[in-house]
């Protein structure tokens, strides 16, 4: 405590408490020990907070590593998952349509078969009627 702060506070104690205090008073020895001893435990109390805070950070950084690994595994399994899924998905898509081609290869081919079959039958039967009528008429 410096003589100017000294003379201010005895000051401020005279006018508040209407008591008299002089600079040199042990009063101020014991306010300037106390003032140390705070400045120094306040030191140490900040000090450990700050020693505190590092050690929290360091976990919460140690937590969100093992939650982002936890959390990476788990959506490697289901991605995983989903692909397999997905993949035997395809697979059955694929054999019905497969399938569905061939039923419709299937129905075609017979379709086109009776459909040549007819056309085939009704030009016979025109070509031997067309035969029957020259034969009649022209002979």
């Amino acid at each position: 405590m410096t003589a100017a702060d000294r003379k201010q506070l005895s000051g401020q104690i005279a006018a508040r408490y209407g008591i008299r205090i002089d600079e040199n008073d042990p009063a101020f020895v014991v306010a300037s020990l106390t003032q140390h001893a705070l400045a120094e435990a306040s030191s140490n109390l900040v000090e450990r907070i700050e020693t505190s805070l590092r050690e929290f950070v360091a976990v919460v950084e140690r937590t969100q590593t093992r939650a982002g690994k936890y959390l990476g595994a788990e959506c490697r399994e289901q991605v995983s998952a989903i692909r397999s899924e997905l993949q035997g998905d395809i697979l059955a898509a694929g054999t019905r349509a497969r399938e569905l081609v061939e039923e419709v290869q299937r129905v075609n081919t017979r379709a086109m078969l009776i459909r040549f079959i007819s056309v085939g039958a009704l030009s016979g039967i025109l070509l031997f009627g067309t035969g029957v009528w020259v034969g009649a008429h022209c002979l």
